[in-house]
């Protein structure tokens, strides 16, 4: 019989299959389609023993694939009964066997193959495995350029931050998957349904979370009535709007304590709108505002504008602002006016104009002040500065000099009329004039490098002197205000003071351009760059030739900045010199944290700002010289007065940095990732140790006459202010972000509170503030489970009680105390300063305008010396 299969591979056809018009290509033999045994039956049919007909697969159904052999599996099912083995295959070759292109046995940890040839064998992850891995290293590389981009874009300008901004913050495409890998932004999932879910993370969140809230708008109208106009705006970085915000929390009556928390910090939910700007809440800004801007000046009726006070008097009130403020403020050309201030008492008869003598008169005004509250025996007039600040209103402040074209001396005049305002608490009308100031400097290009050849170094270096000078006071007041201040960094090409005393380069009127002077100008300009954390620029080279990174460059210029500073001996200039870089790291904090900017912004980027600004900070403390340092106990006193100041500065700057973070973030963000919630709890808890450290600058016991003679005198309220504020607030909070120090919460508030308690006596607005930090401390002590002293209620005993009326009326009878017993006299205050007695001739009068030969106005009429004030 013919085997029907050859006839099937012969090319002939079966009779028994029905014909077919087109024949089918050839196909491999499936499994029911292999030859097997067969039997042919006497009807001659085929037949297989033993074993079932398969079927052949209908279309649409399963087809079952054999199961590939492994080495752990038994005999296979599929052995033929000849006994003949299909062959075996394995998922993953080794790599010796993958590059010979060889079968390889799949045993491990060694197949046959290595074996039997002595090859190291090993095993490479699978495709599936490798794609995994890859994928996490590409994540992880992402996330640490995310960070980088961060961190570099605090150091750019405003333009480029926003394109990092954009791209870092670049949202998903739509419908593309999220992978939420790390570093990476998630975008807002949609679900099917079309219903928007937020996932509230760090990244989503706006600069809203913080404690900062809206800084794009306001809610109370300010000029609304005399008392709304005289406060007027202030800044959420200002303490006054801290202690408004504290303050109408605690007086709200809220006995719930889970809304007052949710309240207590500043800041709105995640996706809350603005508050109706029309709309007041609470008790108006100007009821929790401690300056005296309310205070009416004095009345210049009976002044008599060319009085001035006897030649002991004047050299006392000269000294007392030479040697508490000239170093803070140099505005004048200390070595000139001395000279010009020896030429007018030792000449009677001279003839002086009325700006020279406006500038005297704010001198004494704010020695005045200065010596009234470190209670002089010879200081016998408590309000002897208001007299001398009002003749130089007549002399030179008056409607019809504001108007006339700019001019050093009349910049000098308004600047120090600022200052003074601000040492009297007088903020609104201190921030008036320091942007008269500012911008009578502006028109003077004082604010650039001058490179006149004409112009004498000695000269150039005063006029920068005196830019930093009212520039600073711009940026104080910024600070203490909330306000912006009227000129950007950026606009500022001239170069930051040189790190000597006045005296070194004002006594020869050749060029001080020596080498020397030039390294210590780059040593200026170095270190003010590291400590603004700049990098190195692409044209840094090593000594081998080849481009240094950014890191070997940084640590090339501190060794070279290092070995420069070695000359530099610690002095006022250094001093001020110091002042001046931090009061410029406070203005690029203000403009990146506390603009209205930073409300677009994602909270993660605030958290890189927060943290970018800590590292400048930290770089500038590093910098410091060892007598400047404040954190170290020192037996060297000659210092002292310049380590509490920048100690004070130092701390309040801290406290600005990372203020956004005080409140309760967490339940404004509720997907906030582990490290963004570690971020912000380390910078709350650094605010409020800042805050700590502040009050720790200070004795136990108060002395506010020991701590006016050396520390920043007149604006220690502000910072007194400042560390209360952010105390309380905490203690407000349940002291959620340091729940281990609730007694040393406790007892620096009331320390601060305390210290403003004795300044009361002799200052108005210590006791306004002191008021108002009582109230609010007595309301928040039992939320950390405390109670506050009584004693800090208690009025200041000097001739009579104080009562609120009289510490928050203008017009109230302010008690002054009698001399005290640790007062400091007249002859160990001013020892050491060397007597005015004689008089040189003057190096240049261009700069100060000296004596210039009667008043302009036609006043043909000289100062009388008969007469104290």
């Amino acid at each position: 019989m013919t085997d029907p299969r050859k006839n099937r591979t012969s090319g002939q056809t079966d009779p028994r299959e029905p014909a077919s018009p087109t024949r089918a290509p050839a196909r491999t033999a499936q499994p029911w389609q292999r030859p097997v045994p067969s039997i042919q039956s006497p009807d001659g049919s085929v037949s297989s023993p033993g074993l079932p007909q398969p079927s052949p697969p209908q279309r649409g159904a399963k087809v079952q694939i054999p199961r590939l052999r492994r080495e752990t599996d038994g005999p296979s099912a599929n052995t033929s009964s000849t006994g003949s083995d299909p062959k075996n295959r394995v998922s993953h070759a080794c790599e010796p066997c993958r590059h010979r292109k060889t079968k390889c046995s799949g045993e491990r940890p060694i197949c046959k193959h290595c074996q039997d040839f002595k090859i190291q064998c090993n095993y490479a992850d699978g495709k599936r495995d490798r794609t995994k891995k890859e994928y996490n290293i590409m994540a992880a590389r992402v996330s640490e350029c995310e960070d980088l981009l961060r961190d570099i874009s605090a150091r750019l300008g405003e333009a480029d931050q926003q394109l990092i901004r954009g791209m870092l913050e670049k949202d998903l495409p739509y419908g593309q998957e999220d992978y939420s890998t790390p570093g990476s932004f998630r975008r807002r999932r949609t679900s099917d349904e079309g219903d928007a879910q937020s996932f509230r993370t760090e990244h989503q969140a706006t600069g809203r979370a913080g404690s900062t809230d809206s800084l794009d708008c306001i809610n109370e109208d300010f000029n609304r009535s005399d008392a709304s106009r005289t406060t007027g705006f202030m800044g959420k970085n200002s303490e006054v709007a801290w202690m408004e915000k504290l303050r109408r929390e605690t007086d709200g009556g809220a006995d719930e304590d889970d809304e007052d928390d949710r309240n207590m910090g500043f800041g709105s939910g995640l996706d809350e709108s603005h508050e109706d700007p029309t709309k007041t809440v609470g008790k108006p800004l100007n009821e929790s505002s401690y300056h005296c801007d309310d205070i009416p000046l004095s009345a210049d009726e009976d002044v008599q504008p060319y009085q001035v006070p006897p030649r002991a008097n004047a050299d006392l009130l000269l000294t007392c602002y030479l040697e508490a403020v000239h170093p803070n403020f140099p505005i004048l050309g200390k070595t000139t006016f001395v000279k010009q201030y020896r030429a007018f008492y030792d000449n009677p008869n001279l003839k002086t104009g009325p700006r020279w003598l406006a500038v005297l008169n704010l001198i004494f005004a704010i020695g005045a002040r200065y010596s009234h509250l470190v209670r002089a025996e010879w200081s016998h007039n408590t309000d002897d500065h208001e007299t001398f600040f009002a003749r130089a209103r007549l002399l030179s402040l008056d409607s019809s000099t504001i108007l006339t074209p700019p001019e050093l001396q009349r910049i000098q005049i308004y600047g120090l009329a600022s200052f003074y305002l601000m040492a009297t608490h007088q903020i609104n009308r201190s921030y008036a004039m320091s942007g008269i100031a500012i911008r009578q400097a502006l028109t003077l290009g004082l604010n650039l490098l001058n490179s006149d050849k004409k112009l004498m170094d000695s000269s150039k270096e005063i006029r920068y002197r005196l830019w930093w000078a009212i520039a600073s006071t711009e940026r104080a007041l910024s600070v203490m205000t909330g306000r912006p201040t009227c000129f950007v960094g950026t606009d500022c090409s001239a170069p930051l003071p040189l790190p000597l005393e006045e005296e070194s380069f004002m006594s020869t009127n050749e060029s001080y351009e020596t080498p020397a002077v030039r390294s210590l100008r780059r040593f200026s300009t170095e270190e003010s760059n590291l400590a603004d954390g700049a990098v190195s620029t692409p044209a840094s080279i090593s000594s081998k030739g080849a481009p240094m990174s950014p890191r070997e460059s940084l640590h090339s210029r501190r060794s070279q900045m290092e070995s420069e500073s070695e000359g530099v001996n610690p002095s006022n200039g250094l001093f001020f010199l110091y002042i001046t870089k931090l009061s410029c790291l406070n203005d690029n904090i203000m403009r990146q944290l506390y603009r209205p900017p930073v409300m677009e912004q994602s909270w993660a980027t605030v958290q890189s700002l927060i943290t970018g600004a800590q590292k400048k900070l930290m770089r500038w403390h590093a910098t410091l010289p060892g007598v400047f340092d404040f954190t170290k106990s020192q037996r060297d006193q000659s210092f002292l007065r310049q380590r509490m100041c920048l100690g004070f500065s130092y701390y309040s700057t801290m406290i600005l940095i990372n203020r956004p973070s005080l409140c309760k973030i967490d339940e404004r963000i509720p997907n906030e990732t582990k490290r963004a919630k570690d971020t912000d709890r380390a910078s709350a808890v650094s605010c409020v140790l800042a805050a700590k450290s502040l009050v720790d600058l200070l004795p136990d016991e108060p002395n506010p006459v020991g701590t006016y003679q050396v520390s920043l005198w007149w604006n220690i309220v502000h910072h007194l202010m400042q560390a209360a504020t952010v105390l309380m607030l905490e203690m407000s909070l349940r002291a959620t972000h340091c729940p281990d120090m609730p007694d040393d919460l406790m007892n620096a508030a009331q320390k601060a509170v305390a210290w403003l308690q004795s300044m009361s006596a002799d200052d108005l607005a210590a006791a306004r503030a002191w008021r108002m930090s009582s109230d609010v401390l007595r309301k928040v002590a039992p939320k950390i489970g405390r109670k506050m002293d009584d004693r800090l209620t208690r009025p200041v005993q000097s001739g009579g009680e104080m009562s609120m009326q009289d510490l928050l009326m203008p017009d109230g009878d302010y008690p002054m105390p009698g001399p005290s017993d640790y007062g400091p006299t007249s002859g160990d205050l001013f020892a050491g300063y060397p007597p005015i007695t004689s008089w040189e001739p003057l190096m240049f009068t261009s700069y100060d305008n000296y004596l210039s030969g009667g008043d302009p106005s036609g006043h043909q009429q000289g100062p009388s010396h008969n007469q104290w004030g």
